[in-house]
């Protein structure tokens, strides 16, 4: 409460929090508690069973367990705005992943008091625990140690004999409350076991027939026919440009902040302009593979990290290879980072540029590698100067992304002045590339990864809302289009538009062809998806089942929708080869 609940740190809500979550603290600490319990009923039994010896290890794991998961829960909460739970696993194999977008001094302080914590409950617990229970169980009654152990076997089911779950704890308005009540522990152990469960088996939440019914529709099957024709040519040149954090809350067109991107907006005029696109995720790994490869994201999964299914579903780069086109993409950062280099390699990029391949000043990097104005040069120079006849090229800029800190001071406010920065240098990119042959046969595709955090949270709709717009040479006309439009559906979108069958998409709608009748929009972060359509927004809460955000009439065929795409999702990781 004290690190991440800002101003709903009131005395009031620490009480409610405290009390609300009680039942699932003490169900915990019981769970526990119990193979103490059961380690000191053998030693009544063996009194020269060396009691402390054998618990040492298991007293040493538990504490670890709980510090490191509570210590880890702060830290990262105040990044992510969600409870740390198994997701982490993911970015185990680059860890600093997980953590750059942390400050230095707040890991350390944080680590420092957890080493505190767990020296001081080690030292406690191990010499609280007898070396041995002698035979008369030096002063143990009997009767009170039985009676001990069935209250730990109450506690932990609770007085109606079910499990306590995360469900009876969420009570509260705003979300940060509840994730305060909720216990790290608990939610971690929860989300641990589902994710060593075979994908098919963690969201079985309806039968099939059920299932497929609420399916029926969602995405068709036939839909690379068009309504509306976007592009002068069928094979233009193609560029997507995918910026990071851009989240519709920043672009004024789009109901955002005021002043803070105006490049954007001006070429809004000028190209086609999805006034209702949604981020499909929460991150850039997530976002990534949704938009490049049209899937849908996971809640407990990240592909790009899953190394046996890349190469198990397909992607722009290797529809478009097969085509004949030369692909390349350019990230400004390091490219092995959350095992971008192998997804991009994998899903048919041919060459893979990152910040290896930029000469960068020192005064021009950040925590994340090259700045937006070095990494938007070498991507002008790279594409002014080569002479491949069809090409498809991806890239993805850094700078608009914690700690802030770009060599640009327009804007008081760090956060917009970052965003301005990366506004700029994308705007003086467009304008002389226009300029430039190169124009005259491509499509630019810009898109965010995902929002950003900034004054919103994963509970609030605008997080997931961004701008996506197409300019360039090959595009027909300036339009603005407002239906509903997923990340994972601009490659069938794209596609169609290139006459180019998008049947190995089966997630990926084209939003302009006469079979989408449904519009809606789903997304999924850690703790939960989102569903939205013309009724309104539902978005609800993974582990606990509960809704945690609701507009509009229709919540419970949204929240129906939900439950069946997510299961439907998850049946079809079967073919990408992923079994934990």
């Amino acid at each position: 409460m004290i690190y991440n609940a800002g101003e709903h740190c009131t005395l009031a809500n620490i009480w409610d929090v405290l009390w609300a979550g009680l039942p699932l603290d003490l169900s915990v600490s019981a769970f526990l508690t119990l193979p103490v319990w059961i380690a000191t009923a053998f030693s009544l039994r063996y009194t020269d069973m060396r009691l402390r010896t054998i618990l040492s290890a298991y007293l040493i794991l538990a504490v670890l367990f709980v510090v490191l998961v509570t210590a880890g829960d702060i830290v990262m909460y105040h990044h992510w705005k969600f409870k740390l739970d198994a997701s982490i696993f993911n970015y185990m194999s680059s860890p600093g992943s997980a953590g750059a977008s942390a400050p230095a001094v707040y890991i350390v302080t944080c680590l420092s008091s957890a080493f505190i914590a767990i020296v001081g409950c080690i030292v406690i617990a191990i010499r609280m625990t007898p070396k041995r229970i002698m035979e008369d169980g030096e002063g143990i009654n009997r009767t009170n140690f039985l009676a001990t152990g069935a209250l730990l076997v109450f506690t932990i089911f609770g007085i109606t004999g079910r499990r306590i779950t995360e469900a009876s704890v969420f009570e509260f308005k705003p979300i940060v409350l509840n994730h305060a009540a909720v216990n790290t522990s608990a939610h971690m152990l929860h989300s641990f076991w589902i994710y060593l469960q075979k994908p098919d088996k963690q969201v079985r939440n309806m039968r099939d027939a059920e299932c497929d019914e609420l399916m029926n529709g969602l995405y068709p099957e036939q839909m690379d026919d068009i309504t509306d024709t976007l592009l002068a040519t069928t094979r233009p040149n193609v560029l997507t440009i995918q910026l990071e954090s851009f989240g519709a809350s920043f672009v004024e067109t789009l109901g955002g902040a005021k002043g803070v991107t105006p490049e954007l907006c001006r070429w809004m005029e000028q190209g086609v302009n999805f006034t209702n696109a949604w981020a499909s995720s929460f991150r850039t790994d997530r976002g990534t593979v949704s938009t490049l490869s049209g899937c849908l994201s996971y809640p407990t999964y990240s592909l790009m990290m899953e190394d046996d299914c890349l190469g198990h579903f397909p992607s722009l780069a290797s529809t478009l290879s097969g085509l004949g086109y030369k692909t390349d993409y350019l990230y400004g950062g390091n490219s092995e980072n959350m095992n971008k280099r192998k997804y991009l390699l994998a899903s048919g990029f041919q060459k893979v540029w990152d910040i290896n391949d930029i000469d960068v000043p020192e005064a021009e990097r950040d925590a994340w590698g090259a700045n937006d104005s070095i990494s938007f040069q070498r991507l002008y120079n790279i594409l002014t100067t080569r002479t491949d006849s069809a090409w498809y090229f991806g890239y993805q800029s850094i700078s608009s992304h914690e700690p802030w800190a770009v060599p640009y001071h327009k804007l008081d406010n760090e956060v917009y002045n970052a965003f301005a920065y990366t506004d700029h240098f994308l705007g003086a990119f467009l304008d002389s590339l226009s300029k430039t042959p190169v124009w005259d046969n491509l499509v630019v595709i810009i898109f965010a990864d995902h929002g950003s955090m900034y004054q919103l949270d994963y509970q609030h709709p605008m997080f997931f809302r961004m701008p996506l717009l197409m300019v360039g040479g090959a595009v027909k006309e300036p339009k603005t289009l407002d239906m509903f439009i997923c990340q994972s559906d601009i490659v069938g979108t794209l596609l169609a538009q290139m006459q180019i069958n998008n049947k190995d998409y089966p997630w990926s709608r084209n939003v302009l062809s006469k079979n989408y009748q449904y519009p809606f929009v789903y997304a999924t972060y850690p703790a939960g998806m989102l569903f939205a359509d013309g009724t309104g927004v539902t978005m609800m809460d993974l582990q606990s089942g509960c809704v945690v955000y609701s507009e509009g009439e229709g919540e419970d065929m949204r929240v129906s929708r939900t439950k069946a795409i997510l299961q439907r999702s998850y049946d079809g990781l079967k073919a990408l080869n992923i079994e934990h």
